[in-house]
């Protein structure tokens, strides 16, 4: 399919580690480029498309590292929780069966 131009290239994040900011090419001009370097052109060959640019979102080492960061600190805090209500050495076991005391 033909294309137009004026695709904007999205934020990245560079070989660095750098976040660069997400910017628009003006018409009959695209997005070009790597998932760590874009740039403007007139070269629909180099042509970066959104979705090729979301895929390299989507795949980078540090978008899988943050998702399984979070994951795994979800699983410890709930793990957490349900041990202390179910350990008779934690406070909140032991404030659950002895709701009235001090």
């Amino acid at each position: 399919s033909a294309v137009a131009g004026g695709e904007d290239c999205l934020w990245y994040v560079d070989r660095n580690g750098s976040w660069h900011p997400g910017f628009d090419c003006e018409f009959f001009t695209f997005c070009c480029g790597t998932c760590q370097q874009r740039y403007c052109c007139r070269d629909p060959l180099r042509l970066l498309t959104e979705r090729q640019q979301r895929h390299c979102l989507a795949f980078s080492p540090k978008t899988i590292a943050g998702i399984a960061s979070a994951v795994v600190l979800f699983i410890a805090i709930v793990t957490t929780i349900v041990c202390c209500f179910m350990c008779s050495c934690c406070y909140l076991y032991q404030r659950r069966r002895h709701p009235n005391t001090p």
